[in-house]
């Protein structure tokens, strides 16, 4: 059986889910049903809600059943009484806590990595592969590979890229091929190109043969060289008569036909534009050609002559337009759709050689393999059977997820079980992460005709002028996007909206408030700072207020404003800490450290009067002395204000430096590509800040949406689309996927189709955004927004209905109409307000006033205590490593001599650490150089060090070069993978190599021999033997002497 949920916003989703999961288990006479139920989410955070939800739930029926919410729904209709399922509920806890691995609520991208880690050998990998989550890396790695490795003998390819650069700079000047093909190579791999491929049924590689492409270049410039030559040619054939009658066209109506110059002198590379719409409303109708005081005179001259011309000219603007466009469009991109064969080739043979596979890809990958098999095949592979599926938040689904989980549940379905689908189309905010909510609303209905459907329609979260605020507005701004669509009736949007309608859970003394800001865009974060003090003036606590944004830009600039006025944040994400004066003058000053021939930075450290430390321990040290002398120089308000952000600073520091050493440049060069955050606690008396994205499943007592136009209806972007070439001369040759920015000009090309597409999907995708923002409050919220411009003010006045650019404008229309919520409206100088209701006393709302909850508050001149690390500088006497509030650790002074030397030179230990690091990252003696210079690049040795390193190993590795152990050839090398033995402790040998079901462990040292060296090896070829591998040999590899012992 298969029961489609939805849920709207607060209509207790996760009690439902939760009493469906207990029910499946409760009504079930295997003790072990758990086993055989996997729920799915799909954030780290909602699985860990629900397995709480699930555990708490369970641990109340089995202690207290008469206090549990779900007595009614099992007593007496599944349970006699509360003592049997008391008795149950206990037995199923214990067996669920006793056997917490196989308590199966997990993320949808875990259960998938999971199964596809079963099906390695299909996809051609070690078992040990890693899932790589940064793809763009992988991305930039096989650009350098392609671009390092082109020779003479590439012939083709380096001709191809020769070419274009040259046409490049002809056409603009300037030109980076790298950076060019970076960012062609980034768009070719993106998961959206993949999945219109898919659809088209095309090879994105073979597809696009070089040859191929070379005659639809052709053909696009055939079609862009005759369509400007006839552009030009129909309007000098109108200004020709127009010259010839003695018309100047500046006599015209509004000198529209000066417009004709523009196409009379286009250039051999210039763009053909469309006219103005004046242009085409004036041409067509001769009686707009002169204004009347000038008709009489100028008609005569041209008419009728002039009708024939003009008529053929905007004739030429029609679908003879749109395949130039296209051509235009379709030229421009096939030197980087030349590469793709090259690139993808290059980029799955990295993803081979470093053993690891891309996230995005591997939904894919699962799909192509088990298409077309049964359940019971994938079973057998995971080890385990599902027997019931519960999938939350469906609408965030994507369709290659979808794919993977069909055949799973239809097998359920006809084997009996129990399966739960819950979402909400209106959620559905992650379709830029490939989510399709058509699969809630269309796929799963048609595919499971026998299904059930129920809708949650009661709201428990919000007071009852949120809720009737919110059914009331989305169903109009459904509405007024249909109309502009074109709809005379309800259309599209009005479906998705059909059920926004909720219900009150209980009628409050208090109905809540939901209030409207609209004021002159610089006093935004006035009126947020206002909305703040006022939620506060109504006994509201900070931690009580939560502030919604559309971006972390946007977060970014909230919470500084609010820190800088005295108000304290809790932000996950939206602080950037390079936003910081402070930081970035600190930064500066680390440059100068590092050349001191930086007149910049010399000026600016000149001007703050800073002096660069001569000396110091660690960066760290350099850092805090720097600290305290710009401290010196500023305020303490400026000072106050940047204590998140240097905290942070230091943080991201003290990390480096525990990682990487204390190479000045090395983090001078790490921080360049660094943009860290400000994170802070989720607790604690602060406002919190959160992009709307992030709130999603999430309620708060007090709503701030500020910054509301920033919630377009449209906004162009690139996508991969497939152009409509019926017809035209481009069919038959140029069928593809292309990159294209689809904007308001995309009407008039051969993608207009996706145009039209897209911008009803953005649609979809902002208005959900607004919902889910304003469906967080439970007590009230308060949405800012810039003032409308002038035209819409006018129009709504008027009572017309403009065309809406943002949400923000249909807000006010709807504010300002008759409508059933009556909102009061405040006029100010230069703002206006509406509200609906009245904000409330929140302490009646309060279940329990909590003790010891402080206002966050500083001591005056402790903003940021910085001590200095040696408090007795200038004593001669006194002992650097002994003085001050820190002293040296035995590793600290380990990495310095008497003789100053510092690191591997000083220090046969650290030696051996860096040796034995180089080594970790190597899998054949061919990855020395690379290895070693990894070394160099982070600071562990130095450039002399290097030489003497590379040195050293090569020896040592040619004398082990006949046993095998980095001729890696067909064999798997696995370094410093983890061995877990029976009673769960964990041991790392230093590499493995297995090949043809033989194992030869290894481990590097670089000191004195000692017996528990042996032991410890020992230990290793006991677990691999135990683990089913006979031929088992360990060696102890000396590498400092050379020598090699075998122990097993």
């Amino acid at each position: 059986m298969i029961q489609i949920m939805k849920a709207s916003a607060g209509s207790g989703k996760t009690y439902s889910l939760a009493r469906k999961y207990i029910s499946l288990l409760l009504e079930n006479k295997d003790r072990y049903a758990y086993r055989h139920i996997l729920a799915v989410t799909f954030t780290n955070k909602a699985t860990d809600e629900m397995k709480s939800r699930i555990l708490k739930e369970l641990y109340i029926m089995a202690s207290d059943p008469s206090s549990s919410g779900y007595l009614d729904w099992f007593v007496p209709s599944v349970f006699p009484s509360a003592a049997d399922m008391q008795k149950k509920a206990e037995a199923v806890l214990r067996d669920i806590l006793h056997d917490y691995s196989a308590f199966a609520v997990s993320t949808i991208d875990r259960f998938f990595q999971q199964t596809l880690k079963a099906f390695s050998r299909e996809i051609g990998h070690f078992a040990s592969y890693q899932v790589e989550l940064d793809k763009e890396s992988l991305v930039a790695e096989s650009v350098d590979r392609i671009l390092d490795s082109l020779t003479e003998a590439d012939g083709s390819l380096l001709t191809w890229l020769t070419d274009n650069v040259l046409e490049q700079i002809e056409q603009g000047g300037r030109y980076s091929m790298d950076a060019n093909l970076l960012e062609m190579a980034k768009r070719l791999k993106s998961s959206q190109r993949q999945e219109v491929l898919e659809s088209a049924g095309i090879d994105g590689d073979e597809d696009y043969s070089k040859d191929r492409l070379l005659e639809i270049r052709k053909r696009c410039r055939e079609i862009i060289m005759v369509f400007r030559k006839e552009a030009k040619d129909r309007a000098d054939k109108a200004l020709a008569i127009l010259t010839d009658a003695g018309v100047n066209p500046t006599e015209s109506r509004n000198k529209f036909m000066n417009e004709l110059y523009v196409y009379s002198e286009l250039a051999e590379n210039d763009r053909v534009p469309r006219p103005k719409d004046t242009f085409f409303k004036n041409a067509s109708d001769s009686d707009l050609w002169f204004a009347k005081t000038k008709a009489k005179t100028l008609m005569p001259k041209v008419y009728p002559f002039l009708e024939a011309p003009l008529d053929d000219f905007c004739d030429l603007f029609g679908k003879d337009f749109d395949v130039y466009n296209t051509a235009c469009i379709l030229d421009s991109q096939l030197y980087g759709l030349g590469v793709a064969g090259e690139l993808s080739r290059t980029f799955n043979e990295l993803m081979k050689e470093k053993n690891v596979l891309c996230i995005d890809d591997s939904n894919t990958i699962l799909r192509d393999i088990i298409d077309g098999s049964d359940a019971p095949f994938v079973y057998e592979k995971i080890g385990v059977r599902y027997d019931h599926y519960l999938l939350d938040e469906f609408q965030d689904t994507a369709r290659v997820q979808w794919q993977n989980f069909s055949p799973l549940l239809k097998e359920s379905e006809s084997k009996g079980g129990d399966n739960l689908i819950v979402g909400d189309v209106k959620q559905s905010i992650y379709r830029w992460r490939g989510s399709d909510w058509k699969l809630l609303q269309e796929s799963i209905p048609d595919e499971f005709p026998g299904h059930t459907q129920t809708v949650l329609d009661t709201n428990y979260r919000s007071l009852s002028n949120i809720i009737g605020f919110n059914n009331a507005f989305f169903k109009a701004a459904a509405s007024v996007l249909d109309a502009m669509a074109g709809y005379d009736g309800p259309g599209p949007m009005s479906e998705i909206y059909f059920d926004v309608r909720q219900n009150v859970s209980k009628a409050d003394k208090d109905p809540g408030n939901v209030s409207f800001t609209f004021c002159p865009k610089e006093q935004e974060l006035d009126n947020v700072l206002e909305a703040v003090m006022q939620a506060r003036e109504a006994g509201a606590r900070l931690s009580e207020i939560a502030v919604l944004v559309r971006s972390n830009n946007t977060g970014e600039a909230v919470a500084k404003y609010l820190i800088d006025n005295g108000i304290a944040v809790v932000t996950d994400d939206s602080l950037k800490v390079k936003g910081s004066v402070t930081v970035r003058r600190l930064v500066s000053l680390m440059s100068l450290a590092d050349n001191p021939q930086d007149t910049v930075n010399g000026y600016l450290a000149q001007s703050l009067e800073v002096q660069i430390p001569r000396s110091c321990s660690s960066l760290v040290d350099m850092a805090e002395s720097l600290f305290r002398s710009l401290k010196a120089g500023d305020t303490e308000e400026v000072w106050k204000g940047e204590i998140l952000h240097m905290q942070s600073f230091m943080d991201t520091l003290q990390d480096y430096v525990n990682s990487n050493g204390n190479s000045l440049r090395g983090f001078l060069k790490f921080w360049e590509g660094e943009d860290p955050s400000i994170s802070s606690p989720s607790s604690g008396e602060s406002v919190r800040i959160m992009t709307i994205h992030k709130s999603k499943g999430l309620a708060f007592p007090y709503v701030i949406i500020p910054f509301v136009e920033n919630i377009l209806l449209y906004k162009a972007d690139r996508h991969w689309c497939m152009p409509d070439l019926g017809g035209t001369s481009l069919e038959g040759l140029a069928e593809g996927v292309y990159d294209v920015s689809l904007g308001s000009d995309s009407a008039n090309t051969l993608f207009a189709e996706d145009y039209r597409k897209e911008n009803f999907l953005q649609q979809v995708d902002n208005m959900n955004i607004l919902y889910v923002a304003m469906t967080r409050p439970a007590l009230g919220m308060h949405l800012i927004s810039a003032l409308p411009p002038a035209k819409c003010i006018q129009a709504v006045e008027a009572g017309q209905m403009p065309q809406f650019k943002n949400f923000s404008q249909i807000l006010y229309w709807f504010l300002s109409s008759d409508n059933d919520m009556h909102p009061i409206r405040t006029d100010n100088e230069e703002s206006f307000r509406f509200d609906v209701g009245n904000i409330v006393d929140f302490s009646k709302f309060r279940k329990s006033e909590e003790d010891g909850v402080r206002d966050f508050e500083m001591s005056p001149g402790n903003e940021y205590p910085s001590i200095p690390l040696n408090i007795g500088e200038g004593d001669p006497e006194a002992d650097v490593r002994e003085r001050g509030r820190l002293k040296y650790s035995a590793d600290s002074i380990d990495f310095f001599s008497e003789d100053g030397e510092a690191g591997i030179s000083a220090s046969n230990r650290i030696k051996g650490v860096v040796l034995h690091e180089i080594l970790s990252r190597m899998i054949v003696a061919d990855d020395l150089e690379k290895s070693a210079r990894q070394a160099l690049d982070s600071g562990d040795i130095s450039a002399d060090e290097y030489e003497t390193t590379i040195s050293l190993l090569r020896e040592r590795l040619e004398e082990i070069r006949s046993r095998g152990w980095f001729e890696c050839a067909m064999i798997e090398v696995m370094n410093e993978s983890t061995l877990i033995d029976t009673d769960g402790q964990m041991y790392r040998p230093d590499r493995v190599l297995v090949k043809d079901g033989k194992i030869t462990v290894i481990d590097y040292k670089f000191g004195e021999h000692y017996r528990k060296y042996e032991r410890q090896l020992q230990k290793y070829a006991d677990i691999w033997k135990r683990m089913g591998y006979q031929d088992v040999s360990a060696f102890l590899w000396y590498v400092h002497t050379g020598e090699v012992k075998r122990v097993v």
